[in-house]
């Protein structure tokens, strides 16, 4: 492995795919149980029938796609770049999957009576981008469509943990001394570590997109999606238990 020094996260997500497993790119890395449980709770709030047709923008290692897939008429997923597209491609044969970004689909208007958008909006780098990708679900929907917006932070998580927000190792270093002698050691072995091949360590500059529920439904709803729900989101930890985020909501809209 080594260090990976990205500006952006789709750059990192291509790194992912040309590197790394398939179930990387869900985002949490090899907790396939949690990525299942994620799944099914938006497959819930989504409200399946067999005449369903399901985009899941930005899916990942394609799970969400492959567990609907039996049970709706058709599914599309949509990834960033033509390496994930590949992977997913080659693990998953006859899921279909397309390249595009979130701001501007590769679908037809209308299209889709189901939307999944979970764990992306908070990736996207401005307001003006998280308006368009809105404004594409909306474009993408049909009629009475169920949109789920997932794991939208209300607040800057990178700040509120402490997460270093730069791709400078000597920058992340220095960010970790001035936690304590402790957090410095661990930083410079994680630095060693990847160095010598023996583990990764990404290095991303990007920061997330985040807002409060009562401003990022109001911004959705000026992007013509109309608010059913919201609600804490929970993940699922090694243990099986059950943990409520101090910050991330999930959202359902409708079209």
């Amino acid at each position: 492995m080594a260090i990976v020094k990205t500006h952006d996260y789709v750059e990192f997500y291509r790194y992912l795919a040309n590197t790394s497993g398939l179930h990387q790119l869900s985002g949490r890395g090899n907790e396939n149980a949690a990525t299942e449980h994620a799944n099914a709770r938006i497959l819930h709030g989504l409200q399946l029938t067999p005449d369903d047709t399901l985009l899941d923008i930005g899916c990942g290692d394609g799970c969400l796609l492959q567990m609907a897939g039996p049970k709706i008429r058709a599914v599309l997923g949509v990834v960033p770049n033509i390496e994930e597209c590949e992977k997913i491609a080659a693990a998953r044969p006859g899921l279909a999957v397309k390249v595009g970004r979130a701001q501007r689909l590769p679908v037809e208007s209308g299209s889709f009576s189901k939307i999944a958008c979970n764990s992306v909006v908070s990736l996207l780098e401005s307001r003006s981008e998280v308006a368009a990708a809105l404004k594409e679900m909306a474009r993408a929907a049909q009629p009475g469509a169920l949109i789920w917006v997932g794991e939208l932070p209300s607040a800057d998580e990178l700040a509120e943990f402490g997460k270093y927000t730069g791709n400078s190792i000597f920058g992340f270093l220095a960010f970790e001394l001035r936690k304590g002698a402790r957090q410095f050691v661990a930083a410079l072995r994680s630095v060693i570590s990847a160095s010598l091949g023996r583990s990764m360590m990404a290095l991303n500059a990007s920061r997330i997109f985040y807002a409060p529920p009562e401003e990022f439904i109001r911004m959705a709803e000026s992007c013509g999606l109309r608010y059913v729900s919201h609600f804490k989101y929970k993940r699922l930890d090694r243990s099986g238990e059950l943990i409520e985020s101090p910050f991330r909501y999930n959202y359902i809209f409708s079209k």
